[in-house]
């Protein structure tokens, strides 16, 4: 391993293969114990009008000094050869990043960029980040949060994140092997050591109102499966004008497609998605008129009947639990506590826990998991796993996670 390049970048719209470019990008570099080494930004000249001002906060005024995607690959590839690139919500700035490479005249023959995902490490190791949304995972994590679309606060965003689950986790980290690609990865070869002129941003972006669709989708339960995370994290950026384009329904089949996702599963991702809308809007026991309304809205942008809202709402009142899987998943280097009498002998259970990469431990602040005969214990260790925020859990359900991460494995972190 040799560190990491945290990056994050502002557009001009969601679809780089539909002509939409990078309008700023924000580069932070972290090495392998999560300490900030250097960082770089700029504003990009994407070569056309520069999109959603309201949101982003860049005018076209200030791209016209800047820097076009061209001039800055020699740069960024130096800033990423051999190093581990991380972003939250990893192939969407990938997506970006290998197209403007494209027309920038690079190409290479490799197999996709290795990524790591802070989105999806915060699903993992953040407990009560429920939230896609980078600024609501910063803030499950307790760590503070300075911008929101501005690249290079975002990227430090990033970074922070990273290195709080870096924290978390043990040496070597769970995704040694996904660091180890990235570090061989073959990046395409530039001589040029230009270093151009870079441009800053003049302005924060604006604060922009937080609308019921921006309150629900922070309560929204995660999907299980890091790819369609990934895909409903665009579409919840695509929803957000509620109106979608016939441009921009195209748009997102090719980022499933993108994803791997097929349209069948993406009809099952729509109706589940509706599904946890209605839960959420549920909770506090009255659906209003502009929620009913919102509701009614997403499900046409989402091709979805009218019909399907009640129906959603119905099965929502009905159901004890969210209707999308929760996100707790184990992973290799997690460490366990066992606790109590349990019902096979303690050896058999920790060599069940070491086969799947884990460790068996003592309890502290890093323990990802504690395994109790009575979840509702008054022991010692139960009531420091509380005050700790460590979940507890019986041995079943230590079994569940078990085989859950046996079937997980081989795409835990394929991004």
């Amino acid at each position: 391993m040799s560190g990491y390049t945290c990056i994050d970048v502002e557009t001009t719209g969601l679809f780089p293969t539909r002509h939409d470019r990078i309008l700023e990008i924000g580069v932070v570099f972290v090495d392998d114990e999560g300490q900030v080494e250097g960082e770089w930004s700029t504003l990009v000249n994407p070569g056309r009008d520069v999109g959603p001002t309201q949101i982003h906060g860049v005018t076209a005024r200030e791209v016209l000094r800047a820097p076009t995607f061209a001039d800055i690959t020699p740069v960024l590839l130096r800033s990423v050869a051999g190093r581990t690139v991380v972003a939250h919500n990893a192939p969407f700035d990938i997506r970006f990043l290998r197209v403007e490479l494209a027309r920038a005249g690079y190409s290479w023959t490799g197999t996709n960029i290795p990524a790591l995902c802070t989105m999806e490490l915060a699903g993992r190791y953040v407990r009560r980040a429920s939230s896609r949304k980078l600024s609501d995972c910063c803030r499950a994590a307790e760590l503070e949060v300075s911008g929101e679309h501005e690249a290079l606060a975002d990227a430090r965003a990033v970074a922070a994140l990273l290195t709080y689950v870096i924290n978390a986790t043990y040496t070597p980290p769970p995704w040694l092997s996904l660091a180890v690609e990235a570090h061989r990865y073959a990046w395409p070869v530039c001589t040029d050591s230009t270093i151009p002129q870079f441009v800053q941003r003049s302005a924060s972006a604006p604060i922009r109102e937080r609308f019921w669709l921006d309150r629900i989708v922070a309560s929204m339960p995660r999907h299980p499966e890091a790819r369609v995370d990934s895909y409903l994290e665009v579409l919840e950026s695509a929803l957000l004008d509620r109106y979608l384009s016939a441009h921009e329904e195209e748009a997102l089949i090719e980022v499933a497609t993108d994803l791997g996702l097929g349209r069948d599963q993406l009809d099952t991702i729509h109706r589940d998605y509706l599904m946890a809308m209605a839960a959420v809007a549920l909770e506090d026991g009255v659906v209003t008129k502009a929620e009913l309304k919102d509701l009614e809205t997403v499900a046409r942008l989402l091709g979805l009947s009218i019909d399907d809202v009640p129906r959603s709402l119905d099965a929502a009142k009905a159901s004890t639990v969210r209707p999308v899987a929760p996100s707790f998943r184990l992973a290799p280097g997690d460490q366990i506590c066992l606790t109590g009498q349990m019902s096979r002998p303690r050896e058999d259970i920790e060599a069940l826990v070491v086969a799947q990469g884990l460790s068996v431990g003592g309890l502290t602040k890093k323990t990802r998991l504690l395994v109790a005969a009575d979840p509702d214990s008054q022991s010692g260790k139960a009531a420091k796993a509380r005050s700790y925020g460590v979940p507890i859990v019986t041995e079943a359900a230590l079994v569940g996670l078990l085989l859950t991460m046996g079937q997980d494995r081989d795409t835990s972190f394929d991004n």
